[in-house]
């Protein structure tokens, strides 16, 4: 291995090219797990915007800060982001007393769309982070947090359904102003070896506020794409079945070639190349070709139902990430041809 791993991956310029359907056609397609005409490169074909006056994070992700709620958040050099450190309440028992809910109606959201110019051809997303569970490990010390799932349930299934209550108004307001395709609403329920809770402990707490939170988003037509890291594959029914998102962005730790064959024709999954090939300097022009050709003959949707998968491609330069994206633009062009 003769290159460093990113944490995150470079954001290159997007590829500008004439298409049979625009961008934002192809992934709306894969969404409604249609075939599309071409693997979607998920977030290089889509045009992302902010609401400037939500302050459910730190106001900037690269220092230490407050959100709303009065959570702290301590900024990791190592990682390069700040992460949430508690500082509302100490048990969940508290939160009725220690929680200030921001009077949304209050906010002119309206000043957020201000020198916006909106992509036509590209789908408009936004990101929602500090889902519901997340929420709860924000409030308060991550262990305690876990503890309270257990040992205080009725106080964290109450939390819980006020936190999807404001999530569904700030996802409202915001919905107001622009006109989204889709949202990436981060909740993430796992380590890199196990959940962190049972799938009875979901079922009884998290899977019914979760769902009031998916169906107000789709009654204002968005997508509700979720993104879950850590070791989630037991969840992944409960993505398909019983909230009915439409996407599922998780770590390929849990198995990404088993989990699109068996769901593919009901949620849109996101891949990624391999690290290992895509980050060594020594990897050649040809060994990127043929691992482009590879995740479409893994993921693409002709060998898999529905949409097959999206790709997030990452690469670890410039000329190796338009040499894949060309392939697999070229590439799942070809096989995807013809496909109904």
């Amino acid at each position: 291995m003769a290159c460093k791993i990113p944490i995150m991956p470079a954001a290159y310029k997007p590829v500008e090219r004439e298409t049979p359907i625009t961008p934002r056609e192809n992934l709306m397609r894969a969404f409604d797990h249609q075939k599309p005409l071409w693997m979607p490169n998920f977030y290089a074909e889509s045009q992302m915007c902010v609401a400037k006056s939500s302050r459910d994070m730190a106001p900037t992700k690269a220092a230490a800060g407050v959100d709303w709620f009065g959570t702290n958040y301590i900024f990791s050099p190592d990682v390069g982001i700040n992460m949430p450190a508690g500082g509302v309440f100490d048990s969940v028992t508290e939160w009725r007393e220690k929680v200030k809910w921001p009077d949304l109606d209050a906010i002119n959201w309206s000043r957020d769309a201000e020198g916006f110019v909106r992509d036509e051809r590209k789908p408009l997303y936004m990101r929602f982070s500090n889902g519901i569970f997340e929420r709860l490990h924000a409030f308060e010390p991550f262990e305690q947090a876990l503890m309270d799932l257990l040992l205080e349930p009725e106080e964290c299934r109450d939390l819980f359904e006020r936190i999807a209550d404001y999530k569904i108004g700030l996802f409202n307001h915001i919905r107001d102003v622009f006109p989204l395709d889709f949202i990436v609403a981060a909740d993430d329920y796992g380590t890199a070896l196990a959940p962190f809770f049972s799938t009875e402990v979901y079922e009884e707490l998290l899977l019914e506020p979760t769902r009031r939170f998916v169906e107000a988003v789709h009654a204002r037509g968005t997508k509700f794409f979720a993104h879950c890291c850590g070791k989630v594959e037991v969840f992944v029914p409960y993505f398909a079945d019983d909230l009915k998102v439409d996407g599922i962005e998780i770590q390929d730790i849990n198995d990404l070639p088993r989990i699109v064959r068996e769901y593919g024709d009901r949620l849109l999954i996101e891949v990624k190349a391999d690290p290992k090939v895509v980050y060594d300097d020594e990897t050649t022009d040809e060994q990127l070709l043929a691992h482009a050709r590879q995740i479409v003959d893994t993921y693409g949707a002709h060998c898999n139902p529905g949409s097959g998968a999206a790709i997030n491609l990452g690469v670890g330069s410039e000329h190796g990430y338009y040499l894949m994206e060309q392939e697999l633009y070229r590439y799942s062009s070809e096989k995807y041809a013809g496909l109904k």
